[in-house]
């Protein structure tokens, strides 16, 4: 097994296990920081995931220049959203599943931008938003 798959199943592992933890009355609320819920944080992950298989496939060896990101991810978040939170994480898991098989090499160096260390990113942000969620249920309490 190569490093980058190791990361890819981590940092897939702690994604999905903070996405399936959050309580569902959360999922469309704004992570910390930001004006994405968390419905939108998980679509936008599953974009970049199908993002890393197109590239994979046509053999891309760069990735998006950074004045094109904002816009790509605009795009991107309007096309996937009205995804459904179970329709996303059956995506996402079917995703990785593929990205696990076509990792029998290195990958190229933008492949962990868009899948590892993107996901650990956003993992960040839902264990932020319970957090945050847990703080004012105890705060109302």
């Amino acid at each position: 097994m190569t490093l980058a798959e190791q990361r890819l199943n981590s940092n897939h592992g702690r994604l999905v296990h903070a996405a399936g933890d959050l309580p569902a009355h959360l999922r469309e609320c704004a992570v910390p920081g930001s004006a994405w819920t968390a419905r939108d944080v998980l679509a936008h992950v599953l974009a970049w995931q199908e993002e890393a298989l197109r590239r994979l496939a046509e053999g891309q060896a760069r990735s998006l220049p950074r004045d094109q990101l904002d816009e790509w991810n605009a795009r991107a978040r309007e096309r996937m959203r009205d995804l459904r939170w179970d329709e996303i994480l059956q995506r996402i898991q079917a995703a990785h599943g593929e990205l696990r098989s076509r990792l029998a090499e290195e990958p190229p160096t933008w492949f962990g931008a868009c899948t590892y260390r993107h996901y650990t990113e956003h993992t960040r942000e839902l264990l932020a938003l319970a957090a945050a969620g847990a703080s004012r249920l105890s705060a109302a309490g």
